[in-house]
């Protein structure tokens, strides 16, 4: 046979393949017809045949080899062939003028090799069955698969077809939220977009023929758009190819994933799902989040790449959460009504990554209370959402000190203590952004109401009172375990003298629900100053260890603020 003249088919980018191709065929046949002689069979027909050690060696590797003919039975059909072999195989094609069409591996965990066939009507296509290694031996076989004209695609089914005048269609239907991941295998230049239900995606091209679109999807009817491409789009990861599509053929394969596994940057979240997602560029990644009755929720989003950023919307509900997971992760954890809710993944300062996303749902065995009256030593569970007022009464049967504490993690609450002449607002004095009001109330029936300073969400409100025991003065002499409570005007301060009979540690705190305090205190050689205290939010601590003697206690106002200042002198 004359090798030198079938070579000179060979393109320049299947040159070496060629070679390779007929160095391993060369001198194989003696029909002229052909540039190489093999059993010949119908396409449509499965295959069975053994490499052996009396099987053909292929001059590149030493490994065995067997071909066969593929012939078209005169009608243009598809099929689609699998390669069932006890060793790892290959897959080879040749046209019938001896040029190189492509080849195919199976996979390192076992995948067969698939061959597809657009046989057209008496043309014949070299078909080589090759070992990968020398220890390749045993019997195979090339399992056809007939493949109607389905324009439906159903998951995890392979649909084989041929683009007619450069395109084709497919539809898809999903009753049920899915994740979807589309494999389109054939000949170079494809391209693929999913279309429908609001979705507008193009498939990224993986390897040469070989194209891959992950997809989140709500119920709906879609369509497969499938055509030429003369850029691709091209994906940054890499894939193995196990296809080899001769005339033109493809496959286009819909595998359903479980949406609470694996990775995946939308779709739906359920109770357990822990889901591994990528953000990317300048956008965020959003999950939806369908509850069919009151739930008590818990959402953790970690990343080692970026400081992440969690916002929860949906049913007047908005909350955002940045550190709450420890370091630089996220937490929300909340009470949220039946309804449907958007979940946002972010970053704080503009980083990108990896994130994992959890979610955990309880059943709501509790109420919420938005109003009415509340007692000293009740705790009431609310919900604010900014389109009502959430007033509680509170009231006073005699003088007391009173502490009113509001917390949320879900918003930046703010507290409103008004009556009997008396009106005061509290931003973060309970720590983090939690509000707290002590003060000293007289008799009388007050209202309290919360609002927000940002978002909506759950809250709890405790209300505490004990008898006065301290006692009212704008100055004059304290001492040691002494509490004081001053009226501060705007501008002006309260003076105080400490007299310290004994050498001893000496603790002032000077809070306020309407003051941001500044506490200073001299004498005997001391002049120290503070202004906000760890775990007082605009309080003041100043810890000293005194001689005996008097020392002044100076408080102000940071600002133009003006209320009731409480000092308290420990040990």
């Amino acid at each position: 046979m004359d090798t030198q003249g079938i070579r000179k088919h060979a393109t320049p980018g299947r040159l070496l393949a060629g070679l390779v191709g007929l160095t391993l065929l060369a001198g194989c046949g003696d029909d002229e017809a052909r540039f190489v002689s093999a059993p010949e069979m119908q396409a449509g027909d499965s295959l069975e045949g053994e490499l052996t050690s009396t099987s053909p060696v292929n001059l590149n590797n030493g490994t065995r080899y067997s071909a066969h003919w593929m012939c078209g039975s005169g009608e243009a059909e598809s099929y689609r062939y699998t390669l069932d072999a006890p060793f790892a195989a290959s897959l080879a094609a040749f046209d019938d003028q001896g040029r190189w069409i492509g080849s195919a591996e199976s996979g390192p965990d076992g995948e067969p090799a698939i061959l597809l066939s657009a046989a057209e009507a008496q043309r014949c296509t070299l078909v080589v069955i090759n070992g990968q290694d020398g220890a390749a031996f045993g019997p195979y076989t090339l399992a056809a698969e007939a493949t109607g004209d389905e324009d439906g695609l159903q998951a995890d089914r392979p649909l084989v077809g041929r683009l007619d005048d450069g395109s084709a269609e497919h539809s898809l239907s999903l009753d049920a939220p899915a994740h979807l991941n589309l494999a389109l295998s054939g000949e170079e230049g494809l391209d693929m977009h999913l279309v429908g239900e609001g979705v507008n995606q193009r498939a990224e091209s993986c390897a040469p023929g070989e194209l891959r679109l992950d997809a989140y999807l709500e119920p709906g009817d879609y369509r497969v758009q499938l055509g030429q491409a003369a850029k691709p789009n091209v994906a940054a990861t890499e894939c193995d190819s196990q296809v080899l599509s001769t005339g033109g053929a493809y496959q286009l394969v819909a595998e359903q994933r479980d949406l609470s596994d694996g990775r995946r940057n939308g779709g739906p979240l359920r109770d357990g799902d822990r889901i591994t997602g990528t953000l990317e560029g300048e956008s965020t990644n959003h999950y939806t989040l369908h509850l069919d009755e009151p739930s008590e929720v818990t959402l953790d989003l970690g990343s080692t790449a970026f400081d992440t950023v969690l916002h929860l919307s949906g049913n007047d509900t908005q909350i955002s959460d940045d550190d709450g997971g420890g370091g630089t992760d996220s937490r929300i954890q909340t009470v949220l009504m039946a309804g449907d809710y958007r979940v946002e993944v972010a970053s704080y300062g503009g980083n990108r990554g990896d994130y994992a996303i959890e979610l955990r749902r309880s059943e709501f065995d509790g109420e919420f209370r938005n109003d009415g009256p509340i007692a000293s030593g009740e705790e009431v569970r609310g919900q604010y959402v900014g389109v009502a007022e959430n007033r509680y009464r509170f009231t006073v049967e005699e003088t007391a000190e009173v502490s009113l504490a509001l917390d949320s993690q879900d918003f930046d609450p703010m507290l409103y203590l008004q009556g009997e002449g008396v009106e005061l607002t509290d931003d973060d004095s309970g720590g983090d952004r939690n509000s707290l009001i002590n003060t000293v109330l007289q008799p009388g029936d007050y209202t309290l109401e919360v609002q927000s300073y940002s978002g909506s969400g759950v809250y709890t409100l405790r209300a505490g009172s004990n008898a006065f025991e301290g006692r009212m003065s704008d100055g004059g002499q304290v001492g040691t375990g002494d509490t004081v409570y001053g009226q501060l005007a705007v501008g002006s301060r309260l003076d105080y003298q400490l007299v310290v009979e004994e050498e001893r540690d000496v603790v002032l705190e000077s809070t306020s629900s309407a003051v941001d305090t500044v506490m200073r205190l001299t004498g005997n050689g001391v002049n120290e100053q503070n202004d906000d205290a760890p775990g007082l939010g605009l309080g003041s601590r100043i810890t000293r260890h005194l001689q005996p003697g008097t020392y002044d206690v100076e408080i102000s106002a940071f600002g133009s603020s003006s209320g009731m200042v409480r000092l308290f002198i420990g040990e």
